[in-house]
């Protein structure tokens, strides 16, 4: 499925105004699905015809994201996208949820363990950087949290799809393809997305502020955890999901050698797997 289907193939749902993209999928026990910085839910659309067989999935955009709306000049925060990911939990009547979570959604999923609502029953995690003290940004993204270059690379457009292809690339293991690159950058372009690309970024500022009281968060969680990580990832590197495993020793660890940043895209088989595997626990 290319990024039109998907979009065309989804709906949208209000959150104070603003359009949130979402889709639902598969039939069984529901899993709320959250994606990362800077691409979508389409992230996911690999992995979902291999799970939708079994399980129930919520997959949405967050606000500034993929086909969600994208104001400009928004002061876009972790809090506010957990109060998005509530209310599409509200909006679909989920109570009692599993969340598969990736990049800047582990921070989301971890704000979310701190509210009463959804009751968070199994958190499935991919690679991402809840722990800054590992974390190795790429140059495009050291620049756009500059607080004087970074609205200059937004506003006179200075991220180019060859610049884009290069620095997204070094994510994963193996060099993505001309037409996924085509697919991902158009997830970013998608209403004006660039011009906000310095602000959705500043999510790394916030997560430096809070990230000890969200792990301090997960530490007291009884919350079954799975951490599923690409080994191969040059930014979330596997020492993220070791301090993860310190302070969760009853966590189920996946290394998987031969993959980068996005297992789902790049290892959807064994995540899938790896979901099923786990199924008798949900």
């Amino acid at each position: 499925m290319n990024v039109a289907d998907w979009q065309s193939s989804g709906d949208y749902i209000d959150f104070q105004g603003h359009k949130i993209f979402v889709r639902v999928e598969g039939e069984g026990d529901p899993i709320l699905v959250l994606h990362g910085f800077p691409t979508a839910s389409y992230d996911y659309v690999r992995l979902v015809p291999l799970l939708a067989d079994r399980y129930r999935l919520y997959l949405f955009d967050f606000l500034g994201y993929g086909f969600s709306d994208k104001p400009q000049g928004h002061h876009y925060s972790l809090f506010e996208q957990a109060d998005i990911t509530q209310a599409v939990a509200s909006h679909f009547g989920l109570s009692d949820v599993t969340i598969l979570t990736h990049d800047m959604g582990n921070s989301v999923t971890l704000e979310l363990l701190r509210r009463p609502h959804p009751t968070v029953n199994r958190i499935i995690m991919l690679n991402g950087s809840v722990l800054l003290d590992h974390y190795r940004p790429v140059i495009t993204q050291k620049l756009l949290l500059n607080p004087l270059i970074g609205p200059i690379i937004s506003k006179f457009r200075l991220i180019r799809k060859p610049v884009f292809a290069r620095q997204f690339g070094k994510l994963f293991a193996q060099q993505p393809s001309n037409k996924e690159i085509d697919d991902f950058w158009q997830l970013i372009l998608h209403n004006n997305g660039i011009a906000n690309y310095h602000l959705l970024i500043r999510y790394l500022n916030e997560r430096k502020v809070h990230q000890h009281m969200w792990l301090d968060v997960l530490k007291a969680s009884t919350t079954p955890l799975t951490v599923i990580w690409g080994q191969r990832d040059p930014v979330s590197v596997p020492k993220i999901a070791e301090a993860i495993l310190e302070r969760r020793p009853d966590t189920d660890y996946y290394p998987l050698d031969d993959v980068g940043h996005f297992p789902q895209w790049e290892a959807p088989q064994r995540i899938a797997s790896i979901i099923n595997e786990r199924s008798g626990i949900f």
